[in-house]
């Protein structure tokens, strides 16, 4: 079984890095799995989507930033909970749940049979720089320890 950690974010937006730190804390702790590549992409949508193609299980770990976020907390969803958002108002802004629709009816033999998506909310109000809030940092430590047990009970 071939397994893909995936961090989303930009280290230089503050919390917004944190699905990459994410990515790079569990790349550390499983270094010793040959069976799990870890990736970091600052995009979302088609490129996002291609970084997944051919692997078994996916983790997608990013932040969420919005007006009701709750610093700090995490979340897990699987795709399908975001097939409410496949609606194509430009080639150019495809989203991820549109772009993976797409792959499965052009590719279906390469989509992953499981994905999930960790988010952790951060403050909606980012700032430049590469250190994390207190909350962002908790959140990031907990969602490493939760996806380094899952990956490994899957062993």
């Amino acid at each position: 079984m071939r397994i893909l950690v995936l961090g989303v974010g930009n280290v230089i937006m503050g919390d917004d890095g944190l699905g990459i730190y994410v990515a790079r804390m569990v790349k550390d702790r499983l270094r010793h799995r040959a069976d799990v590549d870890v990736k970091e992409v600052s995009v979302g949508g088609l490129k996002m989507v291609e970084e997944i193609l051919g692997y078994d299980q996916v983790i997608i770990v990013d932040s969420y930033a919005s007006n009701d976020a709750v610093p700090g907390r995490i979340r897990e969803f699987e795709p399908e909970q975001f097939e409410d958002t496949l609606h194509v108002s430009s080639p150019h802004g495809t989203n991820f749940a549109m772009a993976l629709q797409m792959y499965r009816n052009l590719e279906p033999d390469r989509i992953p049979k499981k994905i999930r998506i960790f988010t952790a909310d951060i403050d909606p109000n980012l700032t430049f720089g590469e250190s994390m809030s207190e909350p962002a940092r908790d959140a990031a430590s907990r969602l490493t320890q939760m996806i380094v047990l899952k990956i490994e009970r899957t062993a």
